[in-house]
């Protein structure tokens, strides 16, 4: 109960109120009232007190006490108790004064589902009729025997206590049982199961042994076909036909003119590739489709025709190499390239759309070709080869000439490789312009520079190889002109191999120690050994044992710039200079290649 002075909640059981000590006695009587005396009690008043809470932070909430408003809500739940009871009396004694109003002790009070507490036995009602102070109503509610009834919408099926009256009770229907389904899940997965096994069973059945039988069937039934495979006639490509007929027989094939006897079963022949297309003009397709058509002879003399044979074939491209440049695009300064290049015998070249065939007979398939190169850019050269029993072939190289505002032009005949270390350069520009020489040179002569534009020098080569010459023109009003021409230097082999030093168990570990230092001086090694590794072939490096199996191997990486193709596992005796490093082993660049001593 709540102390009128302070508003603090005490036990029921306390005669003080254990916050301020104010006497509580006087209020059970109000407590235990019945519900006809309800109406006289006092509502609580509407401005109850409040209380004031302080959180954590020090902040303040003012907040209604939610004891008081339960407590306002029983009373509320009181009153509206009385009021349904006085109600229904009204309507009981209403319905007995029209004569229908039910009676006897086996009609329940209430029939409807709900949450709410229905109303109390017969008894009790006389009861509290005869003894309305004996029978005191709880501020709660409570009632000695309620009947509860379930919320509408709940599960139908269910067990409902009857309400129990001095003379029966009216008995309430028994929950209804589920009727089972006659095919449920789990009596059908043992049939699933089984019919699964029995497809499965089926399906390996026919696939591992009715349908390789059927195959087998059908093959042996099937008439024997012509069997056609790849073969070589003559070191070109062919094809080997054996053509089914019976034991003597005579077939006779159309495209060749030919006949052959059949024997074992077979009529067997080749047939080379080019047959199909060496009088084809121009023939630039990758592939071919051919066919045969033979005729067996009868013992009648009359010929037959028989299921004509099909197959394809390959063509192959002419075969070029290309000797100078190794490269589809370069860029040169000269007005004249040099291009050359190997074919086959009996090939016919074109250039740029002339022919060049008449060349190739004579110089053992090896062409050269001076190209004119113009200051405008890219110049390109395309060149067109078809060979005996072979398809065109073309290649397209794409020289590059800066375009120049000053003319400058080297000489025509100039050299691109030199065995002396000095060569002289004559190149001719503009008159009046002025020519400045980059790259090591001497005797420079310019007399003829102001009226004819003509001037010459010597270039001097400082190293083993590419040797770049840089010629610089300049004019009032016009931008300079920069020319670059590369010539491979290579010392006559006298000269040369006379330089070397051995690369033997004194020389590896002095390169290995001074590769720089040897690097700035070209210094020249010579070895003998086999070919270990070919890395690459274009440009060919190979991998050399040294020590040409004495002692352990002294790995060496070697690039081929010399004229003999290395092959693998063969010795070769190799002169070269130092270039660098392959991993930890030493990298050379080979200039001569010669057959090791002892070795004629």
């Amino acid at each position: 109960m709540k102390c009128p002075a302070c508003g603090q909640w005490n036990r029921a059981s306390f005669p003080r109120c254990f916050k301020c000590g104010e006497p509580l006695n006087h209020l059970v009587d109000k407590i235990a009232k019945p519900a006809e005396e309800l109406e006289k009690t006092a509502p609580l008043p509407e401005d109850l007190p409040t209380v004031i809470r302080i959180d954590e932070f020090g902040n303040e909430t003012v907040r209604d006490d939610k004891r008081d408003k339960l407590a306002r809500e029983m009373l509320s739940l009181h009153e509206r108790k009385r009021l349904g009871e006085v109600k229904q009396k009204k309507l009981r004694s209403r319905g007995a004064q029209r004569g229908f109003a039910p009676s006897g002790v086996q009609v329940s009070s209430s029939s409807r589902r709900s949450r709410f507490v229905a109303d109390p036995q017969n008894e009790r009602q006389k009861r509290e009729k005869l003894f309305p102070e004996e029978n005191r109503v709880d501020y709660d509610g409570f009632i000695e025997q309620p009947t509860y009834y379930a919320l509408a919408g709940d599960d139908v099926h269910f067990t409902q206590r009857t309400m129990t009256n001095s003379s029966g009770s009216v008995p309430l229907p028994l929950p209804q049982k589920k009727r089972k389904r006659f095919i449920s899940r789990m009596r059908m997965l043992p049939y699933i199961a089984i019919g699964l096994i029995l497809i499965g069973g089926a399906f390996a059945l026919y696939q591992f042994v009715i349908s390789p039988a059927l195959k087998e069937r059908a093959e042996n039934n099937k008439a024997p076909q012509p069997i056609i495979t790849a073969s070589i006639l003559d070191d070109m490509a062919a094809h080997t036909i054996s053509i089914p007929a019976p034991e003597g027989a005579q077939i006779y094939i159309k495209e060749l003119r030919k006949s052959y006897i059949v024997t074992g079963g077979y009529a067997t022949f080749q047939v080379a590739d080019y047959f199909w297309y060496e009088l084809i003009e121009p023939l630039t397709q990758e592939t071919m489709d051919v066919e045969l058509t033979p005729y067996i002879r009868t013992s009648s003399g009359e010929q037959k025709q028989m299921d004509t044979v099909r197959y394809t074939i390959s063509i192959p491209l002419s075969p070029i190499t290309m000797i100078n440049p190794d490269m589809n695009r370069l860029e040169v300064s000269t007005p004249v390239y040099n291009v050359r290049f190997h074919v086959m015998q009996n090939s016919k070249v074109y250039i740029n759309g002339e022919d060049f065939s008449s060349f190739v007979n004579t110089q053992n398939g090896f062409i050269s070709y001076n190209a004119a190169v113009q200051p405008v850019g890219d110049n390109v050269i395309t060149i067109k080869v078809r060979s005996q029993y072979y398809r065109e072939n073309s290649v397209t190289l794409v020289i590059y000439r800066a375009i120049q505002d000053i003319p400058l032009d080297l000489a025509s005949t100039l050299d691109d490789e030199s065995s002396s270390d000095t060569m002289t350069i004559s190149a001719t520009t503009r008159a009046g312009a002025t020519i400045t020489v980059k790259s090591p040179h001497t005797e420079l002569d310019t007399s003829l520079l102001n009226s004819t534009g003509v001037f010459s020098f010597k270039a001097i080569f400082s190293k083993i190889g590419i040797n770049t010459v840089e010629i610089h023109a300049e004019f009032p009003g016009k931008n300079p002109t920069i020319v670059k021409y590369d010539v491979y230097y290579l010392p006559n082999p006298d000269i040369y191999t006379r330089k070397a030093w051995a690369l033997d168990s004194w020389g590896y570990p002095d390169l290995l120690a001074n590769m720089n230092t040897r690097i700035a001086n070209t210094q020249i090694y010579e070895f003998t050994g086999p070919v270990k590794e070919i890395v690459s072939s274009r440009p060919q490096l190979v991998i050399f044992d040294s020590s040409d199996g004495s002692g352990s191997e002294k790995l060496v990486m070697v690039e081929n710039q010399t004229k003999t193709e290395w092959k693998l596992g063969e010795r070769y005796r190799i002169y070269a200079d130092a270039y660098g490093m392959y991993g930890n082993i030493p990298r050379l660049i080979a200039r001569y290649t010669y057959k090791p001593r002892g070795v004629k």
